[in-house]
């Protein structure tokens, strides 16, 4: 009797062993593979098309839509090696020591023209001309890691062709775009007399295969 409770307990023992032992390795392999992908999808490498692509998606983080109002914001965060493709002519620098976005603003009605939003005449228009060319950069920061970055580097993208106007917009880069967040706040009475706030995502940025 006591020889066989003796073998029931070692039996016991030697499977609670076997099954931690396994769900042990089964953890420990579920972790490696999830490092793996980690891996893989921030040292991913595109080519310059795919690149471009990958950037300007909404599903990324990178390029950010939204609704305010009657305006519609549109933020596309530019990584330097982007920057430097499609404003250098294809060749890539890495000079620069700011971060880019451009922003595109634009009213829900795509009839309306930004600068004739409540405007009914022609000294209107050419007050928001002024404010947008030069006054408006005084109304643009970053919030990135505790910091407010000013906009050091604006330029208001002139085409009255077009009812939504763009504006390149660049600044300082203390953390060497390694912070995974931003936000790009607004700070204007033209849209009423709350911030406007857009978060950037910059998680898992591929590389440019050269």
């Amino acid at each position: 009797m006591f020889q066989r409770l003796l073998r029931e307990i070692s039996r016991s023992t030697v499977l609670r062993l076997f099954t931690f032992r396994c769900t042990f390795i089964s953890k420990s392999i579920l972790c490696l593979l999830f490092a793996s992908l980690l891996f893989l999808s921030c040292s991913k490498q595109l080519e310059k098309g795919e690149y471009v692509k990958w950037v300007n998606s909404y599903d990324n983080g990178l390029h950010v839509k939204k609704d305010y109002g009657d305006f519609v914001f549109d933020v596309q965060h530019e990584p330097k090696v982007y920057h430097s493709l499609i404003r250098n002519d294809g060749s890539v620098t890495k000079k620069d020591d700011l971060q880019y976005y451009t922003l595109k603003i634009g009213l829900k009605d795509p009839t309306q023209d930004l600068l004739l939003y409540n405007i009914n005449d022609v000294a209107g228009k050419q007050q928001n001309l002024y404010y947008y060319s030069y006054l408006f950069q005084n109304d643009i920061f970053l919030e990135e890691d505790s910091y407010e970055l000013p906009c050091v580097l604006f330029h208001f993208e002139q085409n009255d062709l077009l009812k939504t106007r763009t504006f390149v917009l660049g600044f300082e880069n203390p953390h060497k775009e390694s912070v995974e967040e931003s936000k790009l706040v607004i700070q204007s009475s033209q849209f009423g007399s709350l911030p406007i706030k857009i978060q950037i995502s910059k998680r898992n940025i591929p590389s440019l295969k050269l």
